[in-house]
């Protein structure tokens, strides 16, 4: 405990908050009876920054400062003293500079007096450097815009314009253009005025390029020791130019330290600080050493940094340094000027870096941390429950560590497995959420009108031919069915117009308008909206057929096998019939797979939690596990979870949103398949299966998520997996009973064998961006072609090949993945890739103006791209072009946004926003002292 009460002696901190409360707590520890004095104008926030490490701090007195007069305040801290003599007035935090010089003049103690009125004025900081010969930053200043108006107008840009009296970051931003830096100069001034500053002012400064260093210094009577240096770790992340990644010790003999210590000095003398700490902030310019500021009180960071000064030096640190050198002179003379060098241990602060986001659930890795050899302490505001982001700035860092030892190595195998713990999302378990299991051909066919496509002029080769086959002698007089025509439906009734069939639109009641105005590569001979009983819509149909003879009805788009199954069997034209209902649901599909000794999903089916297939299958299955609607048709309701609790949890929720919906109230529960995800494409004529494409899905981990999709990459039919897939799906269409048309498989290629995720009867979707690809794979024809054929061209079809021949070319489709987030100002990198050789193809939905976040899922990519080349290196270099602009974050200039200008030590100073509570792990490790 920290009572004080040993002496008859009083010190005085002003605004003791941050490292002020070390410098309270220290002296308190000497015997001396410490007095809190507030000043009145500070924010509660501020008065409640106690670090953890001071917890045990009892003050003598605590009182506030009068609003009226210095006279008021002296009475008041005098009052408080008692019998007491005050011995020193000692600034704790930034706010308390000018009122620590004012009091300690006024009781004649030892101070920096009141000859320079606002210390804390920047600008008068840089005129009074640039006064004593220093380099310095060029600026202006000012209440009006006429003040700065000619330095904005010939500066070169960007520049930085901020509170004359800033502190931390608040007001600082970096402004690109003349228009932002009057915009915001605006603001701070009405912001000044609005909480009654009568010394509010603006300062618009030079932005500073290099490496950014602190240098904490103690004086006592003008003598100056330099108590440590420091080095700012700035670098890339997360899309960001320049993220904090820690804080490193200079040694003092170094190069750069010779150039700082007497820069710093010289800044100390220039601004006639005497007496106490100084913390000097200083960019190392091209051109030498430049004050970016200079803060009259100590190194801030709750003095977390303490431990780690003391090993490196010998058992002092800042904070005992400034107690000496008001206290205790002969101990503060006998310090060395400047650390020792080498140092005596060594350590470094790691600022914590986030490369993913979510709601916390633990905290494993910080546990982890506390047991390396070198831990000192961590100090985080994440705790469970917190919302985590990807680190960008200084606001969105998850916290500090201090690391140190004797050996240097131990320190850095240290600091090497933090960062390891980072890039693989190691340190916190979230939250789960819903997730999308929906796959990409899903997604896009649901969101096409509002994506923008750009083709290749360059590469006709890989194009549609504009084929006119006939493929009956009276193709003329005959018309065409086509369900649901929109996405890849719409692709078929073109082909279908291309060989002068007539097509009739029949639309489901499910499909949206926005899914019949995505129809647009074709014109309908008649368009019919399904009836409420099919003898209606049948009847509807050959009123909009006649004169003409229906030849054929194929499912075209979403939701449309069913309603394709019940025209064609009616009409008796080629149809898989009705014999199964409803044979796009899962499970049914599940169950006809298992009746055929296939592997097949394991699953159970309910409405109820106590039904005895669904507890029994909650009860034992492995999780994680799938918990959907019965009905699944799209990512909603879908998610995978990771207990009983979760799944019961999610079942329930499911049966009551079902039922208020008036659906049906069946959810399923499904293990889940771990492997690489197929698409196996088949066309069918009278049982005989014609396979005419296979992809697999290149899913790749990226900005904290496991699954993210990198493209669709094609799979020759000769490969070994393609010798077990084609087999296994073709015996599913049979246990299926699809006979007939097109049909698209989803298999898992688990440990055991592949598993039929879904098979969904009608052409492969994605709006049939595909297909260029695969005529240049194939040499000539896809899935559209082949499905046409199967049902009016028997000839053709049966010429096919039975599965894909020998690829003809090189060619892939990329997802495009942002490691970055913002408001797109351009889209460079889309006009590179339109360049490459093996570009045919690009779809995005982004454009100026869209928001862009990190890719996380099929929701948050940015675009798609078809590349095609005869050559494979030639495909492959550009697979990587992309990739690498991907991660260099080159796609997309975003819209300037506020940039943090200040370092970690001056951020940390003042209580952050919107976080909360500070946490500090401290080590146990006998000789760390405080």
């Amino acid at each position: 405990m920290c009572l004080g009460g040993q002496r008859s002696e009083a010190i005085v901190v002003v605004d003791p908050y941050s490292t002020g409360s070390c410098i309270a707590r220290e002296a308190s520890k000497r015997g001396y009876n410490v007095i809190a004095l507030w000043s009145h104008d500070i924010s509660p926030d501020n008065k409640f920054h106690v670090p953890s490490s001071c917890a045990d701090l009892v003050y003598f007195a605590v009182v506030d400062s009068s609003p009226n007069s210095l006279e008021e305040t002296v009475n008041i801290v005098k009052q408080a003293a008692g019998p007491n003599v005050i011995k020193a007035v000692i600034c704790g935090g930034e706010h308390g500079v000018p009122l620590a010089d004012a009091l300690s003049e006024t009781l004649g103690l030892l101070t920096n007096g009141t000859h320079i009125p606002q210390r804390r004025d920047k600008k008068l900081q840089q005129e009074l450097v640039k006064a004593a010969g220093l380099r310095s930053v060029r600026q202006a200043g000012g209440r009006t815009m006429k003040d700065v108006e000619e330095f904005l107008r010939t500066e070169s840009y960007p520049v930085v314009v901020k509170p004359v009296e800033s502190a931390g970051s608040e007001g600082v931003k970096l402004c690109h253009t003349y228009e932002e830096a009057e915009q915001h100069f605006h603001l701070l001034m009405n912001s000044q005025r609005k909480v009654g500053s009568k010394d509010g002012a603006v300062l618009c400064q030079e932005f500073l390029m290099g490496k950014e260093y602190v240098v904490d210094t103690v004086s006592r009577d003008g003598v100056h020791k330099t108590v440590m240096i420091w080095v700012y770790d700035k670098r890339q992340a997360n899309g960001a130019a320049f993220v904090y990644f820690g804080i490193l010790p200079v040694d003092s003999e170094s190069p750069e330290a010779k150039l700082l210590i007497p820069y710093a000095l010289g800044v100390v003398d220039a601004l006639q600080i005497r007496n106490g700490a100084t913390h000097c902030e200083i960019m190392m310019t091209a051109d030498g050493p430049c004050l970016v500021e200079l803060n009259a009180r100590a190194h801030g960071g709750d003095g977390n940094w303490q431990p780690l000064t003391k090993a490196l030096c010998g058992g002092y640190s800042q904070v005992d340094a400034t107690v000496d050198a008001y206290l205790n002179p002969d101990k503060f003379f006998s310090l060395p000027d400047k650390p020792p060098s080498p140092f005596l241990a060594s350590g470094q602060e790691v600022k914590l870096v986030s490369y993913s986001k979510g709601i916390v659930k633990a905290t494993p890795a910080f546990e982890i941390f506390r047991m390396l050899p070198s831990f000192v302490l961590l100090q985080t505001m994440i705790d469970v429950g917190s919302e985590v982001d990807y680190s960008t700035d200084l606001f969105t860092c998850i916290g500090g560590v201090i690391l140190m030892h004797k050996d240097s190595e131990v320190v850095k195998r240290d600091h090497q497995f933090i960062r390891y713990a980072e890039e693989v999302n190691a340190l916190f378990v979230y939250e789960t959420k819903q997730e999308n299991l929906i796959k990409p051909h899903h997604l896009f066919a649901a969101e096409g009108p509002s994506l923008i496509r750009h083709f290749s002029n360059d590469l006709p080769e890989f194009g549609a031919p504009l084929m006119k086959r006939m493929t009956t002698v009276k193709a003329s007089e005959e018309t065409v069915i086509v369900v649901n025509p929109f996405s890849i439906g719409a692709h078929i009734a073109q082909e279908l117009s291309k060989r002068t069939f007539r097509v009739i639109a029949l639309w489901t009641k499910a499909i949206s308008e926005t899914q019949r105005q995505s129809s647009v590569n074709f014109k309908a001979f008649a368009n019919v909206d399904e009836r409420e009983v099919l003898e209606e819509t049948l009847e509807a149909i050959q009123e909009a057929a006649e004169p003409f003879r229906v030849v054929a009805c194929i499912c075209g788009g979403e939701e449309g096998s069913s309603l394709t199954d019940a025209v064609s069997e009616k009409l008796g034209l080629r149809t898989n019939g009705t014999q199964i209902k409803n044979r796009e649901n899962r499970k049914i599909q599940q169950e006809l797979i298992q009746e055929a000794g296939l592997r097949s999903v394991r699953q159970a089916t309910g409405v109820n939690l106590s039904d005895d297939t669904v507890n029994e299958f909650l009860l034992h299955e492995k999780y994680p596990i799938v918990v959907k609607p019965a009905d699944f048709v799209g990512p909603d309701g879908v998610k995978l979870c990771h207990d009983i609790d979760e799944a019961k949890d999610h079942f329930s929720y499911l049966v009551d949103l079902l039922k208020k919906s008036g659906l049906d109230a069946s959810v399923i529960c499904q293990e889940y398949l771990k492997g690489k995800e197929y698409m196996i494409d088949h066309v069918s004529r009278d049982g005989v299966h014609k396979t005419t494409m296979i992809w697999v899905y290149d899913k790749q981990s990226a900005n904290g998520s496991n699954g993210v999709y990198f493209g669709m990459l094609p799979v020759a039919a000769e490969s070994s997996e393609a010798r077990m897939l084609i087999p296994y799906v073709r015996w599913s269409l049979d246990a299926l009973g699809v006979k007939n048309g097109p049909s698209q498989a989803e298999v898992i290629m688990t440990p055991d064998g592949p598993v039929l995720v879904g098979l969904n009867v009608r052409c492969h979707g994605d709006d049939g961006t595909w297909i260029p690809l695969a005529r240049a794979l194939t040499g000539g024809y896809t899935q559209v072609e082949a499905t046409v054929d199967a049902f009016l061209d028997q000839k053709h079809f049966y010429s096919l090949p039975d599965a894909m021949p020998k690829f003809k070319s090189f060619g892939q489709l990329v997802t495009l993945v942002s490691y970055s987030r913002g408001s797109v100002a351009s889209t460079p990198g889309y006009d590179v890739i339109q360049q490459l050789p093996s570009f045919f193809y690009l779809e995005t939905s982004i454009k100026e103006g869209s928001e862009v976040n990190y890719t996380t899922d099929l929701f948050t990519n940015v675009g798609r791209v078809i590349l095609v080349h005869r050559e494979e290196e030639v495909l492959k270099s550009d697979v990587a072009k992309i990739r690498q602009m991907e991660k260099d974050n080159t796609l997309f200039q975003y819209k300037v946004q506020d940039t943090i200008l200040k370092g970690p030590s001056s951020i940390y100073s003042s209580p952050r926003r919107g976080r909360g509570h500070q946490r500090l792990i401290s080590s146990d490790r006998p000789e760390m002292y405080w």
